[in-house]
């Protein structure tokens, strides 16, 4: 997929794009903000220059970070590489270019990884160029890159030695071991098995390789395809690059226990302590470490803020926020008298809090707290260095004072923003019909009126950061309470207890039982919605609603349960999977488990038929659009079909080679357009003029004119 993306490139745009970039200092922080302010557009939203990953500067004086920028009109992207001063609105200077994001396998952007050299005037960051993703180099102070290693295989977990000579990184299969698999096992057919080597609506999936010291989980370590990670080296000086040795290989594994390094490679195994961080003179240790690891057998146990005491007795930090399974970051105040840490806190864990504990003392000292969100956090002297969002504005980098908690502007990559006025906005809370806290953000309609009753779109299924179209990105959120709809950002109740789970397959059976069985999620937005028709700000006819993945298993279920004024699906999973896996499969015994047993046994057939869209297609009454993906389109095809037959108002549209996510900017803009399109068409009867637009709203009308005489039937009954 990403070589046949390569091909399409267009090596003009490339050319042309360089020569901006290198010789005429394109920068994006030159827009200025103008004085007026209006909406956001589907427009704005599809440019978005988005920050993927960062690094501080050894010295702190510099942030080097990466973005990606989706160009609709070509079908594109550009990802750049820059570096900034850690000042008050610092401009950024783009050192180096690229035209291929990495992209994981659900269709999703994975960032790309940075070190500095350890004097502050090289970068060094993994690009993918050509199909390859390899380590290149620029300097701060000037723009030009150039790749530096030609390995076979695709470089993973890039770090530098502690003494900066060496580049550090793993390596998986090479690319032609990889062709050369496919292509055998092409030839001669995959044997069907457990989990399988190839998926019907995906293709080839080979097991990733495993950490070979297995401290990570790996659900794939016994697939007969299976392989491990080697560590090499490159050494900075001679240019040679080789496989690591021995003591090269701890200098890697000792830089394993970082946040970003466990987020990359998955759950340790050993989560007994965790972000070991010493004091500024180095006689002290401060990390956080499992509550209880007797109790919290779990990948996500509570963790406990931890300092190192005298004769080596350990000294725990005694205030409620210092346990939580959200902790983001631990440091030490330059002074090396009080540790400083960052953890999701609040109802929901829907606030972003800083703070401040003296080993010894119960109390600690409150240094930010707020509904922003932090990401990647960095310390220089008494600042960290983060990613910052709200609910109204993309990622950009801030500072945060650790004395007084002030919020300084960095480097702000969308200065446009500055320009858009955004609605109200409500953080509220409710609970499911089993006492569980659920959240959500209320975005409030343009121009509204306190006893007026607008439409409202649910927009699933977590909440928090920028408010931008959901999970998957497909309902422009801010867009749409420009259009006169209020918009209910869902985040959904904690569905089990991960820090008391300790099979994978225990926890999705506990997930999906409460969400389809019992319903959980689905009743926590019902009784969101009715809440807010009861305080008067939403029309009880004019409800849409919303969904991707797991959210449209939330979907599914609430359409089970009353009818909406319309839907939209990315991705319908509640039906079809429940019948096409093997009992002996790991999903199939999840399903069996969600419903009492296999599909055509008495129970299991009775179950499947009573939460099944496709066997009650007859009685849902809901305007259904689905946008899903061409590797994905086997499962909504049950749900389209059975509702089609059933003379329901349903279309579903087929995206070519697109993921669970989609990647494809021309396809996201249209997802949005075409989402935008349909609530205003179902909630508002407002139609978009525009001449390309004409054959959409003639099948629409049909539809509408259908689902007039469903319900009109209805009522005979």
């Amino acid at each position: 997929m990403n070589s046949q993306y390569i091909a399409r490139l267009n090596i003009t745009r490339w050319v042309l794009l360089s020569l901006l970039v290198f010789c005429c200092g394109l920068n994006e922080q030159a827009f200025a903000a103008s004085d007026d302010k209006r909406g956001i557009t589907i427009d704005d939203l599809s440019a978005i220059r988005d920050i993927k990953t960062q690094a501080l500067s050894p010295d702190g004086n510099h942030i080097a970070f990466q973005t990606i920028q989706a160009d609709k009109d070509t079908n594109s992207h550009t990802v750049g590489w820059y570096v900034a001063p850690t000042e008050p609105n610092a401009k950024a200077t783009r050192v180096a270019d690229g035209v291929e994001p990495v992209l994981r396998d659900v269709g999703q952007f994975a960032p790309g990884e940075i070190v500095w050299s350890p004097d502050n005037e090289e970068i060094y960051f993994t690009k993918k160029h050509r199909g390859a993703i390899q380590i290149w180099r620029s300097s701060r102070g000037r723009p030009g890159q150039k790749q530096v290693t030609e390995n076979a295989g695709d470089v993973q977990n890039l770090k530098i030695s502690p003494d900066g000579a060496k580049l550090l990184f793993a390596i998986g299969r090479t690319r032609a071991e990889l062709e050369n698999l496919i292509t055998a096992e092409n030839r001669k057919g995959y044997l069907q098995k457990e989990p399988p080597d190839y998926y019907p609506v995906i293709g080839p999936q080979f097991p990733p390789c495993s950490d070979g010291r297995k401290r990570y989980q790996s659900p794939d370590q016994n697939r007969a395809h299976a392989c491990l990670l080697t560590i090499w080296a490159y050494d900075i000086k001679s240019g040679e690059e080789r496989e690591a040795t021995e003591a090269e290989i701890e200098e890697y594994y000792a830089q394993e226990d970082s946040p970003q390094a466990l987020y990359q490679q998955g759950f340790r195994l050993d989560q007994t302590a965790r972000m070991k961080t010493a004091s500024p003179d180095g006689r002290r240790l401060a990390w956080i470490e499992n509550d209880d690891p007797e109790i919290f057998k779990g990948p996500i146990p509570p963790m406990v803020v931890t300092v190192s005491g005298k004769d080596n007795k350990s000294i725990r930090c005694p205030a409620e926020a210092c346990t939580s399974s959200r902790i983001q970051g631990l440091w030490w105040r330059p002074d090396g008298k009080e540790v400083i840490f960052h953890v999701r806190d609040g109802r929901r864990g829907t606030l972003s809090s800083f703070y401040g504990w003296t080993p010894g003392e119960k109390g600690l000292r409150t240094i930010h707290r707020s509904d922003d969100r932090f990401y990647s956090c960095a310390q220089t002297e008494k600042r960290l260095i983060c990613g910052h969002e709200s609910w109204t504005s993309p990622r950009k980098i801030v500072s945060v004072d650790v004395d007084n908690g002030k919020i300084t502007p960095l480097v702000d990559m969308n200065p446009e923003f500055r320009q858009f006025e955004f609605t109200k906005i409500e953080k509220i809370f409710g609970e499911d019909d089993y006492g569980n806290l659920a959240h959500a953000h209320l975005v409030y309609p343009k121009n509204y009126q306190k006893g007026e009753r607008y439409p409202l779109v649910i927009v699933q299924y977590r909440s928090g950061g920028f408010l931008r179209g959901g999970v998957g990105d497909e309902q422009p959120i801010h867009v749409y309470a420009q259009n006169g709809m209020a918009v209910l950002s869902f985040g959904t109740t904690d569905m089990i207890l991960p820090d008391r789970i300790n099979d994978p397959l225990e926890g999705f059976i506990s997930n999906y039982h409460y969400v389809i069985i019992q319903r959980g999620p689905a009743t926590a937005l019902e009784n969101m919605v009715d809440n807010l028709i009861n305080r008067g700000i939403i029309d009880p006819d004019r409800v849409g609603i919303s969904g991707l993945s797991f959210g449209s298993a939330i979907l599914d279920s609430a359409l089970l349960a009353r009818d909406y004024a319309a839907a939209s699906a990315a991705y319908s999973i509640t039906t079809s999977p429940n019948h096409t896996y093997s009992t002996s499969s790991n999903l199939g015994k999840l399903y069996d488990e969600i419903f009492g047993g296999p599909p055509f046994s008495a129970q299991g057939y009775d179950m499947r038929h009573k939460f099944s869209i496709e066997t009650n297609a007859e009685r849902i009454d809901t305007p259904y659009l689905l946008q899903v993906a061409d590797r994905e389109a086997y499962y909504s095809m049950l749900n389209y079909n059975a509702l089609k037959d059933a003379g329901k108002p349903v279309e579903m549209i087929i995206y070519p080679d697109e993921y669970h996510v989609k990647w494809q900017p021309a396809h996201k803009y249209l997802v949005y357009r075409r989402n935008l399109d349909w609530f205003n068409f179902w909630l508002r009867g407002v139609e978009d003029p525009a001449p390309e637009k004409a054959e959409q709203y003639k099948r629409w009308r049909k539809l509408r004119e259908l689902h007039k005489a469903n319900l009109k039937e209805k009522t005979k009954h």
